[in-house]
């Protein structure tokens, strides 16, 4: 669902934190078909969302040639591994409103400079994410538990 920007820099931030918490549904769910194989054990299910990622791409790479219909996967997860990066830029940073320089967003990172805090960058960040989470979808629901059918342990 492709979401507007309306100019609100809150409901945007709201928007990129929905989407990616969706996504991290989808990446667990991915996860899980190799949790319950047995491939992947189950203390993943509390680690970050990036180890999650790295553990479905080794799987992916110890099983190697991927069907036609999963060759998307492994670069899909690096790209929605760099979404949910700049989702964590955003969400663990602060805005604050400035009457000299407008809105600012200041990092919660160490050195990093203070940035404009735009509903543009929110509202893109968070379409992003909504259109990575289709193709995750058919992977964790449909394609992933197909392949993995196929594959002897």
């Amino acid at each position: 669902m492709h979401m507007h920007d309306d100019g609100d820099i809150i409901r945007g931030l709201g928007f990129v934190a929905l989407n990616a918490a969706y996504i991290e549904e989808q990446i667990d769910a991915c996860l899980e078909h190799f949790i319950v194989r047995g491939t992947c054990g189950e203390k993943l299910r509390r680690k970050q969302t990036s180890a999650k990622i790295k553990a479905i791409l080794d799987q992916l790479t110890k099983i190697a040639p991927i069907s036609d219909e999963l060759a998307y996967l492994p670069n899909h997860l690096i790209t929605v591994g760099d979404l949910l990066e700049r989702r964590n830029e955003v969400i663990h940073g602060r805005i604050y409103a400035d009457q000299e320089f407008g809105d600012i967003r200041r990092s919660g990172r160490y050195g990093e400079s203070d940035r404009p805090a735009t509903s543009l960058e929110l509202y893109s960040l968070a379409n992003e994410l909504s259109a990575a989470r289709g193709p995750l979808l058919h992977a964790s629901v449909f394609r992933l538990q197909r392949f993995l059918n196929n594959v002897k342990n």
